[in-house]
């Protein structure tokens, strides 16, 4: 099961709806069970970066697009949420944290957060061997969504190079999968309907069979803007690493058109 545990990106974006500001952010990818090799869980912070009090929610979709109910707990160990929803409220620079509990079978989805103002944060992924001890923990940085975007790919020495890809439109998404090598050259692809909502996450081996052992990058890119996020682990799968994407421009010549959710967005390019 270790094999569809990737973390993901946590992204900011902006809307206007009517006359009020709302702040929406992603963690494109969220991982909490138990397995037969242990557990994993998903810690989400969060910060009030604003002088006026922030009011918000963190909703749990499912890789099928429905509603996932996880039970989580603050930082005092109190219950925190009900059913697919953590509601919360910050004052100006106040800091909450929610651990999820991995009480039933593993499974993974992603998180959307909301807020009525400036708040920030991160997610981090952890993985405990039977008995509870922490085998490896991982931290995902801030991110928005992109229509273009690729993440570094290293296979060789038997590393294990994973991604997942999170869809928060409300229609499918055509995803492009291309393998591409150091000298820039494509060597493999593939395309993906992802639907409303949905997610997937593998890794790039599992996505394509015949790969050779190689360093490149696997660029993904559709009409509208997802997240994404990737991961790296050791061999012998102990030990992992988030690789955020980067953007790539001049995959597709086409405006992202990502309707009531993004009004402003900063873009980077690579």
């Amino acid at each position: 099961m270790k094999r569809v545990l990737l973390a993901f990106t946590f992204v900011v974006v902006f809307s206007v709806l009517g006359s009020a500001q709302q702040y929406t952010y992603y963690f494109p990818q969220v991982a909490s069970g138990t397995f037969a090799g242990g557990s994993w869980t998903t810690t989400i912070f969060l910060s009030n970066a604003s002088s006026s009090t922030a009011s918000g929610a963190v909703t749990f979709t499912t890789s099928g697009g429905t509603n996932w109910n996880l039970s989580f707990v603050d930082d005092v160990g109190k219950p925190a949420g009900s059913g697919n929803t953590i509601s919360f409220q910050l004052g100006s620079g106040e800091v909450r944290k929610f651990v999820s509990i991995a009480n039933a079978a593993l499974n993974t989805g992603y998180a959307t957060v909301t807020a009525n103002a400036a708040v920030l944060g991160t997610a981090l992924y952890s993985e405990f061997n039977p008995a509870g001890g922490l085998i490896g923990e991982a931290g995902v940085p801030a991110a928005i969504p992109l229509g273009k975007q690729a993440i570094f790919v290293d296979t060789t020495s038997g590393f294990h190079t994973g991604f997942a890809v999170a869809n928060p439109n409300t229609n499918s998404l055509e995803v492009h999968f291309e393998l591409v090598n150091t000298l820039g050259q494509i060597i493999l692809s593939q395309v993906q309907t992802l639907g409303p909502l949905q997610h997937i996450s593998q890794f790039v081996d599992q996505l394509f069979p015949s790969m050779p052992q190689m360093v490149g990058r696997l660029q993904f890119y559709c009409t509208n803007p997802m997240v994404g996020i990737g991961l790296r682990f050791n061999p012998n799968m102990t030990l992992f690493t988030t690789l955020p994407p980067i953007a790539v421009a001049g995959l597709i010549d086409s405006t992202p058109d990502f309707p009531a959710i993004i009004r402003r967005e900063r873009w980077t390019t690579a």
